[in-house]
Parts: C-alpha cells; structure tokens; sequence
C-alpha cells in the first residue's frame, strides 16, 4: 500500500474575490506548500464539500505540473 505523504491542511475560499488559498503539509517533515489560485464564478454554484475537493485536487495538480516541470531536463 502507498504511503500517504502530503495532507491538506487548510482550504480558505474568498467569496468575493473567488480566490482560493490551499496549504498542504508533508506528514515526515512538516514541509507547506501553499497554493494559491482563482476559480470560476461558477464553481460557487455546488455545495461547500464539492467546492473543497474541486479546490483541492486543482491544488494538487498545479503541485504535479510545477514537479514535472521541475523534473524535466
């Protein structure tokens, strides 16, 4: 089974501005990450639960963007 190393810490939503600020902490060293990013108007028309994981797993893929791009040669 895979480790989980990385959790979500904290998902603040500004309705007003629609940006949105996603801090991940690794479950070893403590390291954050804080991602930060606007959303769509139209995000805002789910439920709070759905607009958490939509903030959270684009969170996730802007981190795996940066560490491809990171990777590459």
């Amino acid at each position: 089974m895979r480790e989980k190393l990385w959790s979500f810490d904290t998902v603040v939503v500004d309705l007003e501005d629609r940006d949105v600020i996603v801090k991940l902490v690794h479950e070893r060293t403590l390291a954050e990450i804080t991602v930060q990013f606007r959303v769509p108007e139209s995000s805002f028309n789910a439920s709070v639960q759905t607009l958490r994981r939509h903030a959270e797993t684009l969170a996730a893929d802007k981190i795996l963007d940066l560490a491809s791009f990171l990777d590459a040669p």
